[in-house]
């Protein structure tokens, strides 16, 4: 563990952020690529996108990679600032939102996008495509508000 900072950490602790900054900005970097490519099929009228198998894999995949790399990031996050990690990886997000580092509203919301995360990977039942048409054109914003919120928070620490 890095044994010096420089700010004040949100936990209390004497010193200061201790984010890998180059590892949040990694992730960041593929939530917003797959973000852009989800932004940039979404013209697809939900009668082809349930009859076109392509576009039902390219979407769920890309679903995938933005919540997991939204994941690993608050994982990461809370690691790193010595936080207690939840024994669920959706809680993760919880525990930003109680540290203020994005609101219990969206920390809510991304713990429904983990759940549904862990049913594309472990196909603990059928997807629902009507379901995944709907997230996909309702809930990346809530994706878009997280790493504004990170990113936030980065460059708070670098500015002090």
């Amino acid at each position: 563990m890095k044994s010096s900072c420089w700010r004040p950490c949100r936990n209390g602790r004497s010193g200061g952020s201790l984010v890998d900054k180059d590892l949040a900005r990694t992730k960041l970097t593929h939530i917003a690529s797959n973000l852009a490519l989800l932004d940039s099929k979404s013209a697809l009228p939900l009668e082809n996108f349930l009859t076109n198998v392509d576009q039902q894999y390219v979407v769920l995949h890309a679903l995938q990679l933005a919540i997991q790399a939204a994941m690993d990031l608050a994982a990461h996050f809370v690691a790193d600032e010595g936080w207690e990690v939840p024994a669920r990886s959706g809680q993760v997000f919880s525990v930003l939102a109680e540290r203020s580092v994005i609101s219990a509203e969206i920390a809510s919301r991304l713990r429904t996008m983990a759940a549904f995360r862990n049913l594309i990977v472990h196909e603990y039942g059928e997807v629902n495509l009507k379901t995944v048409y709907e997230i996909w054109h309702r809930s990346l914003d809530d994706l878009r508000e997280f790493a504004a919120a990170v990113m936030k928070d980065i460059e708070s620490d670098e500015s002090v």
